[in-house]
């Protein structure tokens, strides 16, 4: 999805960054007339009730994805379930953490929110592209949270599809909504660590993902290749999906990154 700068220095500053992850993936909306460097955070310092809409946010986004690991790391203790094999999904018909992991994605789906509207209110501008992505990965876990998994008699397959397809949505479309806000901040003065240390977190993220569709998605999304499935087989699904899991939670974290060395906040509210 990214490729390196023409520097070829890595942590470089400049618009031919290693980090500049994003340039040229499409996160460019059709018929603006915004320059790509005037996406970027505003150096003006935030008015008082900018920033106080930013602190509300940040913390309600914090509050949210700490919730959301909390839950599932209490899911995981009640759960007799095997880590790294089951996938996640299997842990919502543990006897003892019944409701856990349905409220740990909807905690999860509020992060997302409110780290987009922290970001909004910091002023970084967002346009359809990320907007919808953004949108995209919260449907994805709420209709995941709604919809279990189809492991038992008691499910209908047709919630089944639903959980999964709403769980590859989500999963792909928040490091999507990555890729654009980094293409959108590339020419902020003060973004240099921020973006970094987000893209550095993104690589590891895609690789991540990569290894969870070999994982699980050769043998049910695919048709059955004997090769495939010999080393999807290998791979542990339930581990790989979990490392999948906390990288999402380390990247949103890495955005709220932004809102704190942005001070964009005069521009709170626009396109947010």
């Amino acid at each position: 999805m990214g490729r390196p700068g023409r520097s070829g220095h890595p942590g470089g500053d400049g618009p031919g960054d290693t980090d500049d992850l994003g340039r040229g993936a499409g996160c460019a909306d059709a018929g603006t007339d915004v320059p790509a460097a005037t996406d970027a955070a505003s150096s003006a310092a935030p008015t008082a009730a900018g920033a106080s809409r930013i602190r509300r946010w940040t913390v309600v986004a914090w509050a949210a994805l700490g919730w959301a690991a909390f839950t599932l790391v209490v899911l995981h203790a009640v759960s007799r379930f095997d880590p790294v094999r089951d996938p996640v999904s299997r842990y919502a018909f543990s006897a003892d953490g019944a409701g856990l992991l349905e409220a740990a994605l909807l905690s999860f789906a509020l992060g997302v929110v409110a780290v987009y509207t922290a970001l909004s209110a910091s002023g970084h501008r967002f346009g359809r592209t990320p907007t919808l992505l953004t949108v995209a990965t919260t449907a994805g876990l709420v209709a995941a949270a709604l919809f279990p998994a189809a492991f038992t008699d008691d499910v209908a397959p047709a919630s089944g599809l639903v959980h999964q397809y709403a769980s590859l949505l989500a999963f792909l479309c928040l490091p999507g909504m990555v890729v654009c806000l980094l293409d959108r901040t590339r020419s902020a003065p003060g973004l240099a660590h921020a973006r970094r240390t987000t893209a550095r977190l993104l690589i590891a993220d895609l690789a991540a993902l990569t290894l969870f569709g070999l994982a699980y998605g050769v043998d049910t999304l695919l048709p059955r290749v004997p090769e495939l499935s010999a080393v999807a087989g290998a791979l542990p699904v339930g581990g790989v999906q979990r490392i999948v899991l906390v990288l999402h939670f380390c990247l949103l974290a890495g955005l709220l990154e932004f809102c704190r060395a942005s001070g964009g906040g005069d521009r709170a509210g626009q396109e947010g």
